[in-house]
């Protein structure tokens, strides 16, 4: 799943990982179980950027095993990069729904503080 670190081998105890190791322990056993889809909840919540960075390059194996996820983050600059489709909550309800290739990342921020001010996007 992408550990660069030396270090990290099957033999290692899970709880003497990073929050990073993790992350990506949690998503190669949904793997390895052969999950359809993986449900990742602020998965980058606390983590440091180099761990961060591992759990998004984690999010993109997902993807290239076939496999579908979803990711649920109030970070767009860490969701917007790795998914194919975003749907844009508030207080419950959906505000907004996008494929990636109709919207850029400036024009999802605009519509994502106007739902912030007014609770719609009209």
């Amino acid at each position: 799943m992408g550990f660069t670190s030396s270090a990290v081998h099957p033999d290692n105890v899970v709880a003497t990982m990073s929050g990073g190791e993790k992350q990506g322990v949690a998503i190669t056993r949904a793997l390895y179980f052969d999950a359809e889809l993986v449900v990742l909840d602020e998965p980058t919540m606390g983590l440091s950027l180099t761990e961060t960075k591992k759990t998004l390059d984690f999010v993109g194996n997902i993807k290239r095993a076939g496999k579908s996820a979803i990711f649920i983050d109030h970070n767009i600059f860490h969701v917007y990069p790795v998914v194919d489709r975003l749907y844009v909550l508030d207080r419950g309800k959906v505000a907004g729904m996008y494929s990636k290739d109709e919207i850029s990342m400036d024009e999802l921020i605009a519509r994502l503080y106007r739902v912030a001010q007014t609770g719609s996007l009209e």
